[in-house]
Parts: C-alpha cells; sequence; structure tokens
C-alpha cells in the first residue's frame, strides 16, 4: 500500500513540474523527487499543527486558566523557546542520531504532545506541553530542511529550497487559518482531536522515508576527552550575520502577525484582514519558483534588494491604509517582499559552507527567524501604546530599509 500511495504522489508531482515548470531532460536534474516530497509533507503538517495552535492558545489559556494576557503570552511563546533549544541541539544530535531516525523520533514525540492538550492539567502542564511540542517541532525543522538540500540538484539548489520552504510558509498561512475557523464554528477540543490526525499523519509519513536517499554529513563532535564543545557546535558564525539580518527584518512581519487584527478592527476592516494571509500565501506560492530560478541563474543579491524594497512598499501601503483593497494590495507587496528575501537568505546560508556544516547553518538561520518571530510581538507590544498602529508600521518600514543596508554591509557588497 506504501510503495502504490507513494508512486501515485510522485506522478502527480512529475506532472505538475512538467506542465507547469521548467524542467530539465535528465532525471538527476527533477527537483520533484519521491524524498523531497515525503519531507515536504513531513514539515508542512508540523508547521500546520504549530502555527495553528500558536495563534489560539493565548486565547484559550485565558479562558481555560483565566489567567492575564501576559502570562498568556508566556504560554504562547514556551514553544519558541524548545524549538529554539533543539535548533542549538541539532548539531550534536545529527552526529548520534541518523536523520531519518531523528524524524521518526521527532513525530513519535508531537503525536503523543498534540493529544495531551485534550487535558486540563493546570497551568504548569499546559507549559510543559507547549515546550516539549517546541523541542518536538524544532529538531523535525532543521533536520528536514538540512536533509532536503542533498536531494535537490546542485545547480536548482535555490529554485528547490523555494519550494521546500513553501512548506512553512504555507503552514504559517493556512494554520493560523483553519484554528481560527475552526474554534469560531466548533471548539478547542476538535481543533486539538484534528492536531492530533494531522501530528499522526506525519509521524506515517516520517516511517516511509528511507536512510539512503536522507542524510546529513557531519564531522564528529568532541572524541577527543580534551577536546570541548565550543559555540561552532552549537551554530554556523560564517551565516550569523545574514541570519541576524534576516531576524531583524522579521520584527516588521511578527508585528504584521501580532497587530493586523487589531489594526484592521479599528477600522472596520475584520473581513478584508481575515483574507490577508491567504492572498499572502498565494502570491509565494506563484512567487518562489520563478524567484528561485533567478537567483539560480545570477546570485543572491538579484532576489534580496528588490524583495526588501518591494516589502517596505507593502508595509507602507499597511500603514497608510484606508480601505480593505490596499491592506490585500499590501498583502501581494509583502507576500512577494518577505517570502522570497526569507527563501533567499535560507539559500544563501546553505551556499556559504561545506556540507558537513548544513545543520549548524540551518540551525542558525532559523533561530534567529523564530526568536523574532516569537519575541518580536512582545517587544513591539510595548510601543504601540505610544505610537498606534499607523506609526507602528511606519516604524517597520524603517526597519526593513535598515535591514536593506545592514544587508549590504554584512553580506551584499561582497557578492560578484
Amino acid at each position: 500500500m506504501k510503495t502504490i500511495f507513494w508512486r501515485c504522489i510522485l506522478k502527480i508531482s512529475f506532472f505538475i513540474e512538467s506542465q507547469v515548470f521548467i524542467t530539465s531532460q535528465k532525471s538527476n536534474s527533477r527537483i520533484f523527487n519521491a524524498t523531497f516530497i515525503q519531507l515536504f509533507v513531513i514539515q508542512i503538517l508540523s508547521m500546520v499543527t504549530f502555527y495553528s495552535l500558536f495563534v489560539i492558545i493565548g486565547p484559550y489559556t485565558v479562558v481555560t486558566y483565566h489567567v492575564s494576557n501576559a502570562m498568556a503570552g508566556l504560554v504562547t511563546g514556551m514553544t519558541i523557546i524548545g524549538t529554539m533549544i533543539a535548533r542549538f541541539s541539532a548539531g550534536i544530535l545529527t552526529t548520534k542520531f541518523s536523520a531519518r531516525q531523528l524524524t521518526i523520533i521527532s513525530m513519535a514525540i508531537l503525536v503523543p504532545v498534540l493529544l495531551a492538550y485534550q487535558l486540563q492539567g493546570g497551568l504548569i502542564y499546559l507549559l510543559v506541553v507547549r515546550f516539549i511540542q517546541g523541542l518536538s517541532v524544532g529538531i523535525t525543522g532543521t533536520v528536514t530542511n538540512t536533509a532536503v538540500i542533498n536531494v535537490i540538484p546542485t545547480k536548482r539548489r535555490a529554485e528547490g529550497i523555494a519550494y521546500f520552504s513553501l512548506s512553512t510558509i504555507l503552514g504559517t498561512a493556512f494554520g493560523p487559518f483553519l484554528a481560527l475557523l475552526i474554534t469560531q464554528h466548533a471548539s478547542y477540543s476538535t481543533l486539538f482531536w484534528l492536531e492530533f490526525l494531522t501530528g499522526l499523519i506525519a509521524l506515517i509519513a516520517s516511517l516511509f522515508v528511507k536512510s539512503d536517499k536522507v542524510y546529513i554529513e557531519t564531522k564528529p563532535v568532541a572524541k577527543q576527552a580534551n577536546q570541548r564543545l565550543d559555540i561552532r557546535t552549537l551554530i554556523e558564525p560564517r551565516v550569523l550575520p545574514i541570519s541576524l539580518t534576516l531576524g531583524f527584518v522579521t520584527i516588521g512581519y511578527a508585528a504584521l502577525q501580532a497587530d493586523l487584527d487589531f489594526f484592521a478592527s479599528q477600522l472596520h476592516l475584520v473581513t478584508f484582514a481575515s483574507y490577508f494571509f491567504l492572498v499572502y500565501a498565494f502570491v509565494i506560492l506563484l512567487s518562489r519558483p520563478l524567484v528561485g530560478r533567478l537567483m539560480d541563474r545570477n546570485n543572491e543579491n538579484y532576489v534580496i534588494y528588490p524583495s526588501l524594497v518591494i516589502l517596505a512598499i507593502g508595509l507602507l501601503l499597511l500603514a497608510t491604509m484606508v480601505n480593505g483593497w490596499m491592506m490585500l494590495l499590501a498583502a501581494i507587496f509583502i507576500g512577494f517582499g518577505f517570502g522570497n528575501f526569507q527563501s533567499a537568505v535560507q539559500s544563501t546560508t546553505s551556499q556559504m559552507i561545506p556540507a558537513d556544516r548544513l545543520t549548524q547553518a540551518t540551525a542558525t538561520y532559523f533561530i534567529a527567524y523564530e526568536a523574532s518571530l516569537g519575541f518580536g510581538p512582545s517587544i513591539i507590544g510595548l510601543f504601540e501604546p505610544y505610537l498606534g498602529y499607523r506609526h507602528l508600521f511606519m516604524v517597520m518600514v524603517a526597519i526593513t530599509v535598515i535591514g536593506l543596508v545592514v544587508y549590504h554591509l554584512v553580506h551584499g557588497r561582497r557578492v560578484k
């Protein structure tokens, strides 16, 4: 059964690639191979469970345990703490376990954790559940995003990473949309059951992954007694400047996620706000493959400079919007700008280091990204009462422009 299942999926993907995208006549240049699809499925399902709970766990905590918004924010952010610890540990774990083993282990942890949401065991219980979920998702994301690089043809790496990173972007967009839809029309319990089933499907998919197809090159860590672990065991310093630039620019997107609904409510545009992230995801879905090819044929500057300019324009539209159509137009600009900037940085980090440092490079990239996404809203929220939403998004425009300058200084000017 499993062979027939993956053959059907594989045939569908081959058809899509041949009809919609440019393909090579050589089989070894194909991006959409069986392993790529398996990793994509695991990653997108993992991201859907992560981001769907990320947006509703705060309100759930307030309603269920009658705590303050600040405590609810801690519960929400606890998964980010878990993912960051997992990212730091990934470099060591990949020397102890294979990519397939880590994927199965992380999914085997995720499934019972998602089931644990059905129990109301108190605030400490919920914090522990959130933390363990973060660990699981952090391991999964680092392993899949690292291992997939080795199954993408070298000459199409940027394009392949652009495709694969859609698993995270689509999870970010559709996870919250589905969570809000289900909790509005059903219940939290219904959502938690669906989360459990989603995790179970991801676990089953991980069992189909073949060890000889999914691998991560590593070097032994601290083999000698007098050899100490250092920061290079956990992260990759060479990609830290460009990763921190990504993290800095991501503050603007974090503000968008946290404050768009509140801003839209002030302007009586809640209906349009509900479609913002769907438009955002659709634009990324259309643009990523084309932009990935552009980067493969030229270099990252051809993508990153225009993307940051377009992102700044999108945030400016959002700051000055007076109707829903301006909001959706902003979604188009922000989707193209931030979505392609993010994947271009990920692709760039994978090309800056040798293969045996890919795990640390991927971890560094995600640590910077998720730290801003997780803690950015709390920091930004301190300024909102004084600035208001319009001026807050104008500050995000300035942050994006500064991010462009920082990128040029730390990386862009050295690209030839």
